[in-house]
């Protein structure tokens, strides 16, 4: 009986950690053109960010509860943010892009699924989706 019992055990924590999947995040800080500081990028690879220009599309851009755009200030601005919903920090690079320097810190978090590991996290499109 107490190997049927320990058998079960391990075969339902293999069921429950199957279910789980590593997802992760891309965080890139650019370097803007015209003045101080960095544009953060957050790429969970699900969808084209950009525009034809170059720029981050507007209702992909992350904000609060009401709505309101979040502006981060720094790449650990934007890590605190990741680490307060869950995500955790595993490892970062840097690049060159034409004449700008590009800061990738990548992120993780296992959920069992892509809506699950975004938890916490709205975009003014989900916002939108959100007060229909």
């Amino acid at each position: 009986m107490r190997n049927l019992v320990t058998a079960l055990f391990f075969f339902v924590s293999f069921v429950l950690f199957a279910q789980e999947h590593r997802y992760y995040c891309e965080v890139k800080g650019i370097e803007k053109s015209l003045s101080s500081g960095l544009k953060i990028i957050f790429d969970f690879g699900t969808s084209a960010s950009y525009n034809v220009w170059g720029d981050l599309k507007k209702d992909l851009k992350f904000v609060d509860e009401k709505g309101k755009e979040i502006d981060f200030h720094s790449m650990v601005d934007a890590a605190n943010y990741m680490a307060e919903r869950g995500w955790h920090f595993q490892q970062a690079y840097s690049s060159v892009y034409g004449s700008s320097c590009v800061i990738h810190w990548i992120f993780f978090k296992d959920a069992e699924t892509q809506e699950q590991a975004k938890e916490g996290i709205m975009t003014k499109e989900d916002y939108k989706k959100m007060k229909k």
